[in-house]
């Protein structure tokens, strides 16, 4: 089989059977577009769902992904959402802004759905724990290199409490020094090639487009794992579902 693009979020056969054009969409595209995204575009459907969660449902797991229905007005999301071991199903209706004007206009729309859902939020550099205390160590590390080995010696050298810390810990403060530019040297490293591992899921797997692939990149550099799991994660959605449709 050839490759998959995003052109690919509805067949030729999906399109004929929504002939009806200006009268709606009917129940049978509706299930037969419904059964297309959930086989062969799992990661898309998996990704508009948890675009839909805010507060503390954000937080939690979710699985069990699927589209339901599609509609002119709307589309309709169900899903598993876990808070630890008790899980619920719940369902989440999504409307297109603004609606539809005919059945032709569904693939289109579910491209821009896929593109929406799909964008990384830099939000999560405040906003998650894991990557917030990243990106904060990042930054520091950063500080402490553009200070150079001497000045930063120097700078502990001159607060007590720290000194003491440091050559409890670090033996001297020009070890300290070296530690703190070394660490970021190999975090750059690491979280460069993570990135780029990243940026190749997001553009060959998840056929995401260019822009959106660089934010995925500049991300992963700034924080390193967490950005690289969530890609991960929506590539063995989609590896899953795909492997289901072949039995």
């Amino acid at each position: 089989k050839g490759r998959r693009g995003k052109e690919d979020l509805l067949r030729p056969s999906y399109r004929a059977i929504m002939s009806a054009g200006e009268e709606g969409i009917t129940p049978e595209a509706s299930k037969r577009i419904c059964a297309h995204m959930n086989q062969d575009h799992a990661a898309t459907v998996h990704a508009l769902v948890t675009s839909t969660l805010s507060g503390s449902d954000a937080r939690c797991k979710v699985q069990n992904c699927r589209m339901k229905s599609v509609s002119l007005a709307e589309y309709t999301l169900s899903y598993v959402l876990c808070d630890g071991d008790a899980c619920s199903m719940k369902k989440a209706v999504v409307p297109f802004h603004p609606p539809l004007a005919s059945a032709d206009l569904v693939r289109p729309a579910l491209i821009a759905e896929h593109h929406r859902a799909l964008q990384p939020k830099f939000s999560w550099l405040v906003t998650d724990p894991v990557m917030r205390m990243l990106f904060g160590a990042c930054i520091l590390l950063g500080v402490g290199t553009a200070l150079g080995k001497a000045e930063l010696a120097l700078r502990v050298d001159n607060a007590p409490w720290a000194s003491s810390i440091v050559t409890t810990v670090f033996g001297s403060s020009e070890s300290f020094a070296k530690v703190v530019i070394g660490s970021l040297y190999v975090s750059v490293a690491a979280h460069g090639l993570e990135a780029l591992y990243t940026a190749y899921l997001c553009k060959t797997k998840l056929k995401m487009d260019v822009l959106t692939t660089c934010k995925w990149f500049l991300l992963n550099v700034c924080t390193g794992f967490p950005i690289m799991n969530k890609v991960t994660e929506l590539v063995a959605v989609d590896m899953a579902a795909r492997a289901d449709k072949k039995k």
